[in-house]
């Protein structure tokens, strides 16, 4: 065994920053039959933290915990005065600057990317946040390599996601990378995921976009449209399903979506084949699942979305 990963806690903080991750390291840990990864939650003093939704969890002293020998450190995402006390606890700092020195890696959860920018952790590496912080963080620390879009992001030791769920997506990767493939499905089988998500994919959900669009009018039919993306999805058939007439469907589709339903049908092929094809799927698979004729429709349609063949984007992707 290596030495812990460590969860740096704070009042106010995110729940799901600390449990997601924590669920699938602790579900490592099992599937192993022995402690991978000796997962330690630390925080100012010894008790517990109050989380942003009122749970509350318990932590070890931070002073209990030697900054050196450390796998890991992360800091999670949690409420504006949570994040701003993290940034001024010095001792917090000093203690995160020298396990850095010594970690395999260490990154943030969600907004505790704001924490690594304050405190100069990030550097010249790329790193992402949730999508409510990068604002902030474009105007604080304009110098700094933000991808705004990943769901999570690996530059060398430094790893960090977008926020909330996609700390699980993250740490699934971390698993994949020291233990395997086979080992992280188990994890994700465990945890009722429905798909892995690679880091690559957009933290902008246009499923979820649409379903709230307009009090949620289309809400089941867009839910529908995303499990049957192989079957043909004409707007007659879509019509038809909403209980419309065409030319009704098409209008009220497009003003609760913002978009007329045969690209809104395109968008969520070509964002299902990018996750497919990130995944290491053959094209000819990607292309089936995703309801395009062949391999040439689907990678002329990559190309106008995304600038880049379907062949091209595996080639820089699928292994990251």
């Amino acid at each position: 065994m290596s030495g812990p990963t460590v969860i740096l806690a704070y009042d106010g903080i995110q729940i799901l920053d600390v449990t997601g991750p924590c669920s699938v390291l602790g579900a490592a840990n099992d599937l192993l039959g022995h402690v991978a990864y000796d997962i330690v939650v630390t925080a100012r003093e010894r008790g517990t933290v109050r989380s942003n939704c009122g749970v509350e969890i318990g932590c070890r002293a931070l002073a209990e915990v030697p900054a050196t020998g450390i796998d890991a450190f992360f800091v999670p995402g949690g409420s504006r005065e949570g994040l701003a006390a993290m940034v001024a606890d010095d001792a917090a700092r000093r203690w995160a600057e020298s396990a850095r020195c010594d970690a395999r890696l260490y990154g943030s959860i969600c907004t505790g990317s704001v924490v690594l920018a304050a405190w100069g952790m990030i550097g010249e590496r790329r790193f992402t946040s949730h999508w409510q912080a990068t604002g902030h963080l474009r105007r604080t620390y304009p110098g700094l390599n933000l991808d705004a879009e990943a769901i999570f992001v690996e530059d060398g030791p430094l790893w960090t996601s977008a926020g909330v769920t996609t700390g699980i997506d993250m740490m699934l990767a971390l698993v994949e990378r020291d233990h395997g493939a086979e080992v992280a499905q188990k994890i994700a089988q465990r945890l009722v995921l429905s798909v892995r998500r690679p880091g690559t994919q957009s933290q902008f959900s246009p499923l979820i976009a649409a379903q709230a669009g307009r009090e949620g009018r289309y809400r089941d039919l867009v839910g529908w449209i995303a499990l049957n993306l192989d079957k043909p999805l004409g707007v007659e058939a879509l019509a038809d399903r909403a209980g419309e007439t065409l030319r009704s469907f098409h209008r009220n589709f497009a003003d609760a979506t913002g978009q007329p339903p045969a690209s809104f049908v395109t968008g969520l092929r070509l964002d299902r084949a990018r996750t497919l094809i990130a995944e290491g799927r053959a094209l000819k698979s990607v292309a089936a699942e995703t309801g395009f004729p062949d391999v040439a429709r689907l990678s002329a349609a990559f190309r106008r979305r995304f600038g880049m063949t379907a062949n091209a984007y595996r080639a820089v992707h699928a292994a990251a």
